[in-house]
């Protein structure tokens, strides 16, 4: 299930996933594409982080967070209000066009990162069809996301 964390440490592809490497970057994760998880002597927890399982060329990539461990158990045995993730994403990812609502499995979501720039925005990556990892820019933030999925 999707849970609000700070990723402190994602060694992942060229693409920088933590922006400050001194407080963090505030990520919704999905419980589904944890592997590994460990309890670190600072209280923070390492796993490996699949952003696709159903490919089996992914690979799991080494991330550290600011949770504890019993938080990370809560989070995976906690049940969400609904199985899906109805986001409002901008057409061809452009701001200055409408959105269209869509709605994504909630095992599907791989993360969602806050739009530097933008109070109200957010990349979401999921798994489409399966195979295909799709990011989008949606008209959400994160915790918008969050409580979508756990409030009734």
């Amino acid at each position: 299930m999707l849970f609000p964390d700070i990723v402190m440490k994602w060694q992942a592809d060229s693409w920088k996933r933590v922006l400050n490497a001194t407080t963090g970057t505030a990520y919704l994760l999905n419980t589904n594409r944890m592997d590994s998880i460990r309890e670190l002597p600072n209280g923070d927890v390492s796993l490996y982080y699949f952003d696709n399982p159903y490919d089996y060329r992914d690979n799991g990539h080494y991330m550290v967070i600011n949770s504890t461990l019993a938080m990370m158990i809560a989070a995976m045995d906690a049940v969400a209000a609904h199985a899906t993730l109805t986001v409002h994403a901008y057409l061809k990812n452009d701001p200055t066009l409408a959105t269209s609502d869509i709605e994504i499995p909630m095992a599907d979501v791989a993360y969602a990162i806050a739009q530097t720039n933008h109070a109200t925005r957010s990349w979401l990556t999921y798994a489409d069809k399966g195979w295909d990892m799709t990011t989008i820019l949606v008209n959400n933030t994160l915790i918008d996301m969050f409580f979508q999925v756990w409030l009734p």
